[in-house]
Protein backbone atom coordinates (compact mmCIF):
# COMPACT_ATOMS: atom_id res chain seq x y z
CA UNK A 1 0.00 0.00 0.00
CA UNK A 2 1.11 3.55 -0.67
CA UNK A 3 1.76 6.00 2.15
CA UNK A 4 1.84 9.77 2.24
CA UNK A 5 5.58 10.16 2.65
CA UNK A 6 6.64 7.91 -0.25
CA UNK A 7 8.83 9.19 -3.09
CA UNK A 8 8.35 8.58 -6.82
CA UNK A 9 10.69 5.61 -7.03
CA UNK A 10 8.98 3.99 -4.02
CA UNK A 11 5.55 4.51 -5.56
CA UNK A 12 6.74 3.04 -8.86
CA UNK A 13 8.26 0.08 -7.01
CA UNK A 14 4.98 -0.56 -5.18
CA UNK A 15 3.04 -0.46 -8.48
CA UNK A 16 5.49 -2.68 -10.35
CA UNK A 17 3.99 -5.97 -11.50
CA UNK A 18 0.46 -4.95 -10.56
CA UNK A 19 -2.40 -4.97 -13.06
CA UNK A 20 -3.86 -1.73 -14.40
CA UNK A 21 -6.94 -1.80 -12.20
CA UNK A 22 -4.93 -2.55 -9.05
CA UNK A 23 -2.65 0.38 -9.95
CA UNK A 24 -5.73 2.57 -10.42
CA UNK A 25 -6.98 1.54 -6.98
CA UNK A 26 -3.59 2.15 -5.31
CA UNK A 27 -3.11 5.54 -6.95
CA UNK A 28 -6.68 6.68 -6.23
CA UNK A 29 -6.29 5.79 -2.55
CA UNK A 30 -2.91 7.50 -2.53
CA UNK A 31 -4.41 10.73 -3.87
CA UNK A 32 -7.07 10.65 -1.14
CA UNK A 33 -4.43 10.88 1.61
CA UNK A 34 -3.25 14.21 0.12
CA UNK A 35 0.45 13.63 -0.53
CA UNK A 36 2.75 16.61 -1.27
CA UNK A 37 1.95 18.70 -4.35
CA UNK A 38 4.63 17.20 -6.61
CA UNK A 39 3.53 13.66 -5.69
CA UNK A 40 -0.14 14.51 -6.35
CA UNK A 41 0.90 15.69 -9.79
CA UNK A 42 2.95 12.52 -10.35
CA UNK A 43 0.14 10.19 -9.21
CA UNK A 44 -2.46 12.05 -11.31
CA UNK A 45 -0.23 11.82 -14.38
CA UNK A 46 0.33 8.10 -13.80
CA UNK A 47 -3.43 7.59 -13.44
CA UNK A 48 -4.07 9.61 -16.62
CA UNK A 49 -1.64 7.38 -18.53
CA UNK A 50 -3.35 4.20 -17.32
CA UNK A 51 -6.85 5.52 -18.05
CA UNK A 52 -5.76 6.70 -21.50
CA UNK A 53 -4.20 3.32 -22.30
CA UNK A 54 -7.46 1.63 -21.22
CA UNK A 55 -9.43 4.11 -23.40
CA UNK A 56 -11.22 5.45 -20.32
CA UNK A 57 -11.00 8.92 -21.80
CA UNK A 58 -13.27 10.83 -19.43
CA UNK A 59 -11.36 9.60 -16.38
CA UNK A 60 -8.05 10.32 -18.16
CA UNK A 61 -9.20 13.86 -18.93
CA UNK A 62 -10.10 14.44 -15.27
CA UNK A 63 -6.61 13.32 -14.26
CA UNK A 64 -5.00 15.64 -16.82
CA UNK A 65 -7.05 18.44 -15.25
CA UNK A 66 -5.71 17.46 -11.82
CA UNK A 67 -2.18 17.57 -13.22
CA UNK A 68 -2.86 21.07 -14.53
CA UNK A 69 -4.25 22.25 -11.21
CA UNK A 70 -1.19 20.86 -9.41
CA UNK A 71 1.27 22.40 -11.86
CA UNK A 72 3.17 25.51 -10.93
CA UNK A 73 4.26 26.95 -14.29
CA UNK A 74 1.96 28.44 -16.91
CA UNK A 75 3.46 26.18 -19.59
CA UNK A 76 2.78 23.00 -17.58
CA UNK A 77 -0.77 24.14 -16.93
CA UNK A 78 -1.33 24.88 -20.64
CA UNK A 79 0.02 21.49 -21.69
CA UNK A 80 -2.06 19.60 -19.13
CA UNK A 81 -5.26 21.44 -19.97
CA UNK A 82 -4.59 20.92 -23.69
CA UNK A 83 -4.18 17.18 -23.05
CA UNK A 84 -7.45 17.31 -21.12
CA UNK A 85 -9.16 18.98 -24.08
CA UNK A 86 -7.77 16.44 -26.55
CA UNK A 87 -8.83 13.55 -24.35
CA UNK A 88 -12.37 14.91 -24.09
CA UNK A 89 -12.43 15.13 -27.89
CA UNK A 90 -11.57 11.44 -28.07
CA UNK A 91 -14.45 10.79 -25.65
CA UNK A 92 -16.80 12.82 -27.87
CA UNK A 93 -17.37 15.39 -25.11
CA UNK A 94 -16.90 18.58 -27.12
CA UNK A 95 -18.39 20.96 -24.53
CA UNK A 96 -16.01 19.66 -21.87
CA UNK A 97 -13.18 19.97 -24.38
CA UNK A 98 -14.10 23.61 -24.96
CA UNK A 99 -14.01 24.26 -21.20
CA UNK A 100 -10.59 22.63 -20.93
CA UNK A 101 -9.34 24.69 -23.87
CA UNK A 102 -10.58 27.85 -22.13
CA UNK A 103 -8.62 26.85 -19.02
CA UNK A 104 -5.51 26.44 -21.18
CA UNK A 105 -6.10 29.78 -22.88
CA UNK A 106 -6.40 31.63 -19.56
CA UNK A 107 -2.85 30.48 -18.75
CA UNK A 108 -1.47 31.78 -22.07
CA UNK A 109 -0.39 35.07 -23.59
CA UNK A 110 -1.81 36.21 -26.96
CA UNK A 111 0.78 34.37 -29.09
CA UNK A 112 0.39 31.17 -27.08
CA UNK A 113 -3.41 31.42 -27.30
CA UNK A 114 -3.28 31.24 -31.09
CA UNK A 115 -0.83 28.32 -30.94
CA UNK A 116 -3.09 26.40 -28.54
CA UNK A 117 -6.14 27.08 -30.69
CA UNK A 118 -4.29 25.91 -33.81
CA UNK A 119 -3.20 22.74 -32.01
CA UNK A 120 -6.79 21.93 -31.08
CA UNK A 121 -8.01 22.57 -34.64
CA UNK A 122 -5.22 20.33 -35.99
CA UNK A 123 -6.18 17.62 -33.49
CA UNK A 124 -9.83 17.77 -34.56
CA UNK A 125 -8.70 17.45 -38.18
CA UNK A 126 -6.42 14.53 -37.37
CA UNK A 127 -9.13 12.65 -35.46
CA UNK A 128 -11.75 13.39 -38.11
CA UNK A 129 -9.49 12.01 -40.84
CA UNK A 130 -8.68 8.95 -38.71
CA UNK A 131 -12.36 8.20 -38.13
CA UNK A 132 -13.15 8.73 -41.81
CA UNK A 133 -10.30 6.44 -42.87
CA UNK A 134 -11.47 3.74 -40.42
CA UNK A 135 -15.04 4.05 -41.75
CA UNK A 136 -16.37 5.50 -38.49
CA UNK A 137 -18.37 7.99 -40.50
CA UNK A 138 -20.84 9.02 -37.81
CA UNK A 139 -18.01 9.92 -35.42
CA UNK A 140 -16.16 11.67 -38.25
CA UNK A 141 -19.24 13.72 -39.10
CA UNK A 142 -19.58 14.84 -35.45
CA UNK A 143 -15.93 15.95 -35.44
CA UNK A 144 -16.30 17.85 -38.72
CA UNK A 145 -19.57 19.45 -37.59
CA UNK A 146 -17.75 20.76 -34.52
CA UNK A 147 -14.85 21.96 -36.69
CA UNK A 148 -17.25 23.73 -39.05
CA UNK A 149 -18.60 25.77 -36.11
CA UNK A 150 -15.09 26.80 -35.00
CA UNK A 151 -13.21 29.95 -35.94
CA UNK A 152 -11.45 28.94 -39.19
CA UNK A 153 -10.36 30.59 -42.40
CA UNK A 154 -12.72 30.52 -45.38
CA UNK A 155 -10.50 27.98 -47.17
CA UNK A 156 -10.49 25.66 -44.15
CA UNK A 157 -14.25 25.98 -43.78
CA UNK A 158 -14.70 25.03 -47.45
CA UNK A 159 -12.55 21.91 -47.02
CA UNK A 160 -14.56 20.90 -43.93
CA UNK A 161 -17.81 21.55 -45.79
CA UNK A 162 -16.75 19.25 -48.64
CA UNK A 163 -15.79 16.50 -46.20
CA UNK A 164 -19.10 16.89 -44.38
CA UNK A 165 -21.09 16.76 -47.62
CA UNK A 166 -19.27 13.57 -48.61
CA UNK A 167 -19.93 12.00 -45.20
CA UNK A 168 -23.59 13.04 -45.25
CA UNK A 169 -24.02 11.41 -48.67
CA UNK A 170 -22.40 8.18 -47.43
CA UNK A 171 -24.53 8.20 -44.28
CA UNK A 172 -27.73 8.95 -46.17
CA UNK A 173 -28.28 12.25 -44.36
CA UNK A 174 -29.90 14.08 -47.24
CA UNK A 175 -31.56 16.78 -45.13
CA UNK A 176 -28.26 17.73 -43.47
CA UNK A 177 -26.49 17.74 -46.83
CA UNK A 178 -29.15 19.97 -48.39
CA UNK A 179 -28.99 22.34 -45.41
CA UNK A 180 -25.20 22.55 -45.66
CA UNK A 181 -25.35 23.19 -49.43
CA UNK A 182 -27.71 26.09 -48.75
CA UNK A 183 -25.18 27.83 -46.50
Amino acid sequence: MLTKDMHKNEVLEALEGKGDFVQIDYLTRYLRIMPPLEMRKFASLKLAEIYFRKEMFIDAAKMFRNVGMNSLTFKDKQESYLKEAKTYILAGKFEDSDKALKRALTEANSREKQELYNKIVAFYMEIGEKYDKNLKREKASKIYEKLYRMRLSDEEKEVIKEKLLDLYEKLGKRAEADFLKGQ
